[in-house]
């Protein structure tokens, strides 16, 4: 999915609503690709990651990750991805800095061993995480883990962002009006510059809350893509969006949480 993001370094910027859709913020995230130790499995993982839940708590940090794993990915060199994410910079500052400095001396005093369930030497990136469409469910409508799909994908020379979000503010009232719910769809955007040359300029991630959502849109997907080229909003966002490749899909599972949005 990501393999030619691995040795690209990114992080986040601040809050843009735009008055069509309360549903436009941007985060800031962190993507680690990683693989598993011999032996070791995602519960390993989950067992590892526990105790720093009890930290944040402890202290108050604004953070969440959600461990991402391939399911369908044809140029993965990974076994999974940790993906966390601030609802600020400020945040993700204090976080990185309580983790550097305050947790390892907070996880010697519990006691904890040494984290060797997998190894995360495949590189890190972070990135500014633009929400660009939300149809929420309840949450007790939303299942324990989601589908997502990523796409990497290059700007024309003409784009603008601005206009490209307002593009999926509309769109997010047609589905509306359309039927559809449960679903969101997120881009991401480099933020501290390349260490390698890339073919595309940022990451369009579409999510589903829950299994029935995907299945509605996959079987109304003809009705709707009339939908959309009546509107002309696909003509309008081939204006600023170049190509993008073939969906990459992962299972999403939420770790730790924060009270933001989602």
């Amino acid at each position: 999915m990501f393999k030619s993001l691995i040795t690209i370094t990114l992080a986040l910027g601040s809050i843009s609503v735009f008055s069509d859709t309360s549903e436009q913020y941007i985060h800031r995230s962190e993507f680690f690709f990683c693989n598993f130790n011999d032996g070791k499995d995602y519960n390993d993982l989950l067992e590892e990651q526990a105790p720093y839940e009890d930290f944040l708590m402890e202290n108050e940090l604004q953070y969440n990750r959600i461990n991402l794993l391939p399911i369908w990915d044809n140029d993965a060199e990974y076994d999974y991805i940790m993906w966390g994410n601030w609802p600020s910079g400020q945040d993700q500052y204090t976080e990185w800095g309580a983790y550097m400095n305050d947790y390892p001396k907070w996880a010697e005093e519990n006691d904890l061993p040494p984290q060797n369930v997998g190894d995360c030497e495949k590189g890190a990136l972070s990135m500014r995480f633009h929400s660009l469409l939300r149809l929420r469910v309840p949450m007790d409508e939303r299942d324990e883990r989601m589908f997502t799909d990523w796409r990497r994908c290059k700007l024309t020379d003409d784009a603008n962002i601005a206009d490209l979000k307002a593009l999926y503010a509309k769109q997010e009232k047609l589905a509306k009006d359309f039927g559809l719910s449960g679903y969101g769809v997120s881009m991401f955007t480099p933020y501290r510059g390349n260490q390698m040359e890339t073919d595309w300029d940022f990451l369009l991630m579409t999510h589903w809350y829950n299994t029935e959502s995907r299945v509605d849109l996959i079987s109304s997907f003809r009705g709707w893509r009339d939908v959309l080229l009546d509107s002309g909003i696909m003509d309008e966002r081939s204006k600023h969006i170049e190509s993008c490749s073939e969906a990459d899909t992962s299972v999403s599972y939420t770790h730790l949480t924060l009270p933001t949005k989602a």
